[in-house]
């Protein structure tokens, strides 16, 4: 199960194989970690949204290579959808998506914003606990009775990086629940998929 995390500093300087950030619809000019991460790849972000290419629709995931300008070799750009739209339920869902695009392209570590403790003035602790609720929920699959595939890989990190570090406490609280609540579904999952054995009472 993926190990989902706090740190605090700069996403831009994360070494993961990939980094996650957002947009809202709409926005042209990128701030906070996304504006961080745009000026770190010479303005790419912008270009992309100038092009029409990223236009932060919700569920929007565009994948763009660093090329060496970043320690992490790929950015996910995604869509947050219209802002007076947006919620703590959107949180979760967009990031069981991101989670599932990471594992498509074999990224086996990540880092991202926490989305919705921006801009969007959401509860951080709240936003977390989705993150964290969404991210391996995303990833669910019962493989106890299948054989691994060879060239599988699986999303095994997740660090919500926060360059504010007053804020690091609350999002540590909120990944606690967030993974608690998420293991809890996963196991009860588990449990619904198990093989049912039909149990026959003998007549005398």
């Amino acid at each position: 199960m993926v190990d989902v995390k706090v740190e605090v500093g700069d996403i831009a300087r994360h070494p993961a194989k990939a980094i996650v950030v957002n947009l809202f619809e709409g926005v042209t000019l990128p701030g906070g970690g996304t504006g961080a991460v745009d000026r770190a790849l010479d303005g790419a972000i912008r270009q992309l949204i100038a092009e029409g290419e990223i236009r932060g629709k919700r569920g929007e995931m565009t994948l763009i290579h660093s090329l060496g300008k970043l320690p992490s070799p790929r950015v996910l750009v995604v869509g947050l959808g219209k802002s007076e739209q947006f919620s703590v339920d959107h949180i979760r869902e967009l990031a069981a998506e991101a989670a599932r695009y990471l594992r498509r392209v074999g990224a086996e570590t990540a880092a991202t914003i926490t989305h919705g403790a921006g801009i969007a003035g959401l509860d951080p602790e709240a936003c977390a606990q989705a993150i964290a609720e969404g991210t391996i929920l995303g990833l669910y699959s019962f493989k106890k009775h299948k054989k691994p595939e060879e060239e599988e890989r699986e999303l095994k990190e997740l660090v919500l990086m926060e360059f504010d570090a007053a804020k690091a406490e609350a999002l540590r609280r909120g990944v606690g629940r967030g993974v608690i609540l998420a293991q809890a579904a996963c196991l009860a999952r588990d449990m619904a998929n198990e093989p049912r054995r039909r149990v026959w009472s003998a007549r005398y």
